[in-house]
């Protein structure tokens, strides 16, 4: 491909370029009984990597409407401590490595744009990204990968979207994209793998094989 039609890749943040997982595992144990909540420990976290997004909201006892609000809270407090947040190991260099070679890279996330731009500020990062969308939508992450394609002028056929979530995965089918998944973030490779990606990565240097794969199936 040539460098103006380099595939577009669109990463979530937090889990898969961003670690704020044990963060906001250690907010939503602090918030967890004023919500009626239990607490996890750190052993029943690395269970509940096993469970794709809609048995680990069941097994926890979390609704739907619960989660967003629960979202929301760690959200709010997770801005004041996205100081000591550190990127996944690998991660600098891969993001590096792709905008070196001409890849077109953008974040979807639900996260705050400040939050994200103050985390890719502080490691050299955030003039690597085209656009940060940003925020919660009604319309589910799907419709929000097909509006960012939309307004940055790229067709399906030149997209992938990265992320660390089976819902990642699901949002990425369902709006026509291939999904390369991560196993490092919220879900481990046996939960991903449930949703089918078209790649299933378990380390950051892995991601461009893949990409360059994908350019060469479309080329």
């Amino acid at each position: 491909m040539s460098g103006a039609s380099r595939t577009l890749l669109i990463f979530d943040f937090d889990g898969t370029l961003a670690n704020t997982i044990e963060t906001g595992i250690g907010i939503y144990n602090e918030i967890a009984p004023g919500y009626g909540l239990r607490t996890v420990t750190s052993d029943e976290v690395k269970e509940l990597r096993k469970l794709n997004t809609r048995a680990l909201l069941d097994h926890l006892g979390i609704s739907r409407l619960m989660a967003v609000k629960l979202a929301a809270h760690i959200r709010r407090i997770l801005h004041d401590r996205m100081g000591s947040v550190e990127m996944i190991p690998g991660t600098r260099e891969m993001i590096g490595g792709l905008s070196a070679s001409g890849y077109r890279l953008g974040i979807l996330t639900s996260n705050s744009a400040d939050n994200v731009r103050a985390v890719l500020r502080r490691f050299g990062l955030l003039d690597a990204f085209l656009f940060i969308e940003a925020g919660v939508s009604l319309f589910g992450k799907a419709q929000r990968i097909a509006n960012a394609l939309r307004r940055n002028g790229v067709p399906t056929g030149q997209a992938i979207y990265v992320g660390d979530e089976t819902r990642d995965m699901e949002a990425a089918r369902k709006a026509g994209v291939k999904g390369i998944a991560v196993c490092w973030g919220t879900n481990e490779r046996e939960a991903m793998e449930t949703e089918g990606p078209d790649y299933c990565i378990d380390d950051p240097s892995e991601l461009i094989a893949c990409v360059e794969d994908f350019e060469k199936l479309t080329s």
